[in-house]
């Protein structure tokens, strides 16, 4: 664009961070409203309200993302234990769209202790059923190699031994893989086999290796419902999400494994929800910037939300000129001063140079109230005043038209 300016446009890291967190929680009672507070903090300056209210944002993000990380663990649980035919009372998961930062954090605190002992309980009955058919397996293995093994011999697998194994596997979390369990066992088997209690005794180190393995793959797989949850939360609203997010579903709900393929998609759009987020954010502050100096913002301003949308901006003083806006990609603005019909004469050119004058001024008190809001405007390039005449607009009619429809409207 010409006879305008053109700046690169960068958020304060707090905004961003805001943005983010009411995205998280835009639908949680009273969490959205603490996320426009400290929005509407900066918006007015207020650096200190403002830190305060991100901090509570952050605590709230964190509590919200215990919340999650503990309802994959029952959700997991709750499916191990109905698979093994185990019978355990677990907590209910806990909605955050309806929980306050307090309930989130009590509730994760009771529900530590009620898991470790649930989780506790079904490793053990667990562990005690594999050890049973184990020891039996072997049992019944030696008594058809050897017919006349009697029960009390020596020879036969050790109460001993058997009560190593049993307090090992209990280590194995209860919703480990089928295939890591699989793993286990096998080990463990030839752990049963051994002829001394010296032999078990370096054979279940075998099996302490692979119960470390399964349980690193079994917590993999918790946050993976975690974070599969939080981006369900975050991709509520995008437009083009419903696909991804029946997936996302199957993955906290173990049914499909949170492939990389889901993860990048996931991504991708949680990066187009952000950048919506921000560009929303830009158009607002322009808005508040430009129509506190008594510009008139057309109805079009909205789509400056939009990736590289337009609008103008105009003044009740100003029949013949307006001030074009773009906001390219949520990181450039360029603002342009027009003409709404073509100049005729000195006399009209004389006035182009006093409303470039006019809009320079503008555009730098506006840049203050930006600043405060959080959005910093760095000028890469401006043209002065009177350097050369101004553009004429494409859109008079239209822009004519919406001006008269406000003033309709306003009467």
């Amino acid at each position: 664009m010409s006879s305008g300016v053109e700046a690169d446009i960068a958020l304060d890291a707090a905004v961003i961070a805001s943005l983010g967190l009411v995205r998280v929680m835009g639908g949680t009672a009273g969490l959205a409203a603490s996320g426009a507070g400290a929005l509407a903090a900066l918006a007015e300056g207020r650096a200190e309200a403002a830190a305060q209210r991100i901090e509570e944002l952050r605590r709230v993000e964190e509590a919200v993302g215990e919340v999650l990380d503990r309802n994959a663990r029952i959700a997991a649980l709750a499916e191990s234990a109905r698979r093994h035919g185990v019978a355990i009372e677990l907590p209910p998961p806990l909605d955050v769209t309806s929980a306050s930062i307090g309930d989130m954090t009590a509730w994760a605190a009771k529900t530590d202790i009620d898991l470790v002992a649930a989780e506790g309980t079904v490793a053990a009955s667990m562990a005690s059923a594999m050890t049973g058919r184990i020891f039996d397996t072997a049992t019944k293995s030696l008594r058809i190699a050897s017919p006349s093994v009697d029960s009390g011999s020596g020879s036969e697998p050790r109460p001993a031994i058997e009560a190593d194994l049993k307090r090992v596997l209990a280590r194995l979390l209860p919703d480990a893989a089928e295939a890591d369990r699989a793993s286990v066992t096998q080990a463990a088997e030839v752990v049963m086999a051994a002829a001394t209690p010296t032999e078990a005794d370096g054979l279940l180190s075998e099996v302490r290796l692979r119960i470390q393995k399964a349980n690193e793959r079994t917590r993999e797989r918790r946050n993976d419902r975690a974070a599969a949850a939080r981006f369900i939360l975050e991709l509520a609203d995008h437009p083009s999400n419903l696909t991804v997010i029946d997936a996302l579903r199957a993955v906290t709900e173990g049914t499909r494994p949170f492939d990389d393929a889901l993860r990048a998609e996931a991504a991708r759009l949680l990066v187009e929800a952000q950048e919506g987020s921000e560009r929303e954010y830009i158009a607002a502050a322009l808005r508040e910037a430009f129509g506190g100096l008594g510009y008139e913002i057309d109805e079009g301003f909205e789509t400056l939300t939009a990736r590289n949308g337009e609008a103008v901006i105009t003044r009740g003083d100003w029949p013949q000129h307006e001030v074009k806006v773009r906001i390219d990609g949520g990181r450039q603005v360029r603002m342009a001063l027009l003409r709404t019909e073509p100049a005729e004469g000195d006399e009209q050119r004389r006035l182009d140079v006093e409303r470039e004058e006019q809009w320079c001024a503008s555009f730098e008190v506006a840049r203050e109230r930006l600043a405060t809001a959080g959005v910093k405007a760095d000028v890469r390039w401006r043209i002065e005043p009177g350097q050369q005449r101004l553009p004429v607009t494409r859109q008079r009619r239209s822009t004519q038209l919406n001006r008269e429809r406000r003033r309709e409207r306003d009467r």
